[in-house]
């Protein structure tokens, strides 16, 4: 039975978080995220529905790592993610394939394509976002510090990534997104409890299903990364909150742009 492969890139991400000398409890969380995914990947023969189990676990337990992230750096408002509800959790992963679609568009646009560096800088070793440009001829590398020190804004406002959100409905046939990511949540209690029919039977796991969760598992690790080692309460991370917890009808939309 071959391990679960994680690359080399990966790797070296999951040993910063395992080196660590952060007091944040969202590093135990990430370590316990790959934990189940190992172990529902090593059952997945003998135990296919718990084998699925482990890998939302995995998956709820990375989001929540980010949870504890954003409260350990105080960023407003981060009181209102709960590491505990299921729906909270599961709402990350759709949230940062919404944000992968807008960097997608703004790469395309700007033809800078932004790719991810581990870096040792005055004795801190972190993970960097680094963009490749030409100036004068000149192959150059910007390390923006801290990574996510921006914000982007539409006529004034903040985006609410509204153009992501309704792309990521259509791809997924849905029409709320509150209520997709509550369908999102009941997954798990699908796996566990028996329904009307039966009780529920895995006949044949795909490894594309641990894939899937190993990829959503990674982008939480980054994002991670990303905040809990900053100081600094970075814009972007601030600016993301607010959209996500305007989009879990956390908070009124106030203060971000109603189309963009």
């Amino acid at each position: 039975m071959t391990d679960l492969q994680f690359s080399p890139f990966q790797e070296r991400c999951l040993k910063l978080v395992e080196e660590s000398e952060t007091t944040c409890r969202g590093r135990h969380s990430l370590r316990s995220a790959v934990n189940h995914l190992k172990r529902g990947w090593n059952i997945r023969e003998k135990d296919p529905e718990m084998a699925v189990f482990r890998a939302i676990t995995a998956e709820e337990e990375a989001a929540a790592g980010l949870f504890h992230a954003l409260k350990y750096r105080k960023y407003d408002n981060a009181h209102l993610i709960n590491p505990k509800n299921h729906v909270h959790k599961s709402a990350v992963a759709p949230f940062m394939q919404i944000l992968l679609f807008f960097f997608g568009e703004f790469s395309e646009t700007s033809r800078v394509l932004p790719k991810f560096h581990i870096k040792e800088e005055n004795g801190d070793t972190r993970l960097r976002v680094v963009l490749p440009l030409v100036i004068n001829g000149q192959d150059m590398w910007a390390y923006p510090i801290p990574p996510l020190n921006f914000d982007v804004s539409s006529d004034g406002k903040k985006l609410s990534f509204r153009p992501q959100i309704e792309k990521l409905l259509t791809d997924q046939n849905a029409s709320d997104i509150l209520k997709y990511v509550r369908e999102q949540a009941n997954q798990r209690n699908k796996i566990l409890y028996a329904g009307p029919d039966g009780y529920p039977v895995i006949e044949d796991l795909k490894g594309s299903f641990f894939e899937l969760r190993l990829v959503r598992v990674m982008v939480m690790v980054k994002a991670f990364l990303f905040i809990e080692p900053w100081e600094e309460r970075q814009p972007f991370v601030q600016q993301s909150l607010d959209a996500f917890l305007v989009m879990l009808k956390r908070v009124e939309n106030k203060m971000l742009h109603a189309e963009m």
